[in-house]
């Protein structure tokens, strides 16, 4: 409905559709079918500490995360279009997501398919693809704009999930994961010789000794 409201250029139309997308993305991973806490920790970390309350990141700093990300990377994009770079940050990143949902947590979660793949794969890199088609050949971006675009990427991703204010809301442990979101990650687990769902404790809304 927005995108038919109003004149957008072919960037901004890709913007939004992208805000959108990665909103999708972020159900995908957390909501249906979820289980992606469990199953990006266990990729990134090797092994998940069986104690919820000191796992690196919680529902608050989760969300935290994402709609940062999705701000400074997708939305504030649409207010600057002289910044190219900006733009390209947006449509790099969902390659970053396919490479990391197709090959890296698929080959540390011993799966054909993790929570994320779907809409990164059939919905963010398209989208991508299609508007590289329209632009490469214009020249649009250069070399400069690819390593402003990386470097904006890995800005924000630190701001999102390893930075102070990142760790002060996952400190905040009253908003620590439920046993019903990490349920969802139950399929990945029971792969993994050395952990066992049964052995996690403390989650929200459980009683300390849980």
């Amino acid at each position: 409905m927005i995108l038919a409201m109003g004149t957008w250029t072919l960037e901004q139309r890709v913007l939004l559709i992208g805000l959108a997308l990665i909103h999708v993305h972020f159900f995908e991973e957390f909501g249906f079918p979820g289980g992606f806490i469990w199953g990006g920790l266990k990729v990134e970390l090797h092994h998940v500490d069986a104690d919820v309350r000191k796992w690196p990141l919680n529902q608050l700093s989760s969300w935290w995360g994402n709609e940062w990300f999705a701000v400074a990377v997708y939305l504030l994009p649409l207010f600057t279009p002289r910044w190219h770079w900006a733009v390209l940050a947006a449509v790099v990143f969902a390659y970053l997501e396919f490479v990391m949902h197709v090959i890296v947590f698929n080959l540390g979660l011993h799966s054909w398919y993790n929570p994320g793949l779907v809409s990164a794969v059939g919905g963010l890199t398209v989208v991508s693809t299609w508007y590289l088609m329209q632009v490469v050949p214009t020249h649009y971006f250069n070399w400069l704009d690819l390593l402003m675009a990386l470097a904006w990427i890995g800005i924000n991703y630190w701001l999102a999930f390893k930075s102070p204010i990142c760790r002060m809301l996952t400190a905040q442990t009253r908003y620590r994961f439920s046993k019903q979101d990490i349920q969802k990650a139950q399929r990945y687990i029971d792969r993994f010789p050395d952990e066992d769902f049964n052995q996690l404790h403390h989650f929200a809304n459980s009683q300390e000794g849980d």
